[in-house]
């Protein structure tokens, strides 16, 4: 009897090992076509708002091919720091159709422009929910360097910082998100204008299959009534 059951509860283990792989939601963007891409405030910290910020497709100048440029300006004196958020409009994941959310995978290639005040550009995966922001740093694009690969995987819900308030959730039963990249900068007390750019931007977010989950129920269920009606034989 014990042989029995040992294959059909190795069998199970194996199922339940499954949510960690799941389904995979893919986005990815190479192209940065100006009619698919807006720029918004995510913080400033400059007086009276002394800054600008922008985004637009470069072509060429990318990794190779075209890309998203994007300017950050601080127009005062005084110490500040402004983050700007790029969203793609076919960038969203829905919790609620698309499956409670387990972890993302990001890689893209940034750069800060040498021939700006800048000396590097911060670069992260930023989310937007209900108009609130969260963001998750990936890394830095130093001055002169020129393209740096940024990648972070295994991002989790708990990883995010919250930008302006709210909090953040993605389970099955949290509102739709658009994803996007914010660029951020700082100054010390001099005015500067910072220009940088992203460019093959690649996004997975992995969800756990709620089918594996049912199945290993149902063999789990099926293994004991089985185990039970051996006995009573």
């Amino acid at each position: 009897m014990t042989k029995f059951i040992s294959i059909p509860v190795l069998a199970l283990v194996a199922m339940l090992t499954l949510p960690a792989n799941g389904m995979v939601i893919s986005f990815s963007e190479t192209e940065f076509a100006n009619g698919s891409w807006s720029t918004v405030e995510v913080l400033d910290t400059t007086p009276n708002d002394s800054f600008t910020i922008s985004g637009t497709q470069l072509t060429p100048g990318g990794n190779p091919g075209a890309y998203r440029q994007v300017v950050n300006q601080i127009n005062t004196p005084t110490a500040s720091s402004v983050i700007a958020g790029h969203f793609h409009s076919g960038f969203t994941y829905d919790p609620g159709t698309d499956g409670a959310f387990s972890s993302f995978d990001i890689s893209f290639d940034g750069i800060s422009d040498p021939s700006t005040a800048g000396g590097a550009m911060g670069y992260g995966l930023l989310l937007r929910q209900s108009g609130n922001y969260y963001r998750v740093n990936v890394g830095f694009a130093v001055n002169g360097l020129g393209w740096t690969s940024l990648s972070a995987s295994g991002i989790t819900e708990s990883d995010f910082i919250s930008q302006n308030g709210g909090t953040l959730d993605l389970s099955t039963g949290g509102c739709a998100i658009d994803i996007g990249i914010y660029v951020s900068n700082g100054t010390l007390g001099e005015p500067s204008i910072n220009t940088g750019g992203f460019d093959n931007l690649s996004l997975d977010i992995n969800v756990p299959e709620p089918g594996t989950l049912m199945v290993f129920g149902f063999g789990l269920f099926g293994l004991m009534a089985n185990r039970r009606r051996k006995q009573l034989i």
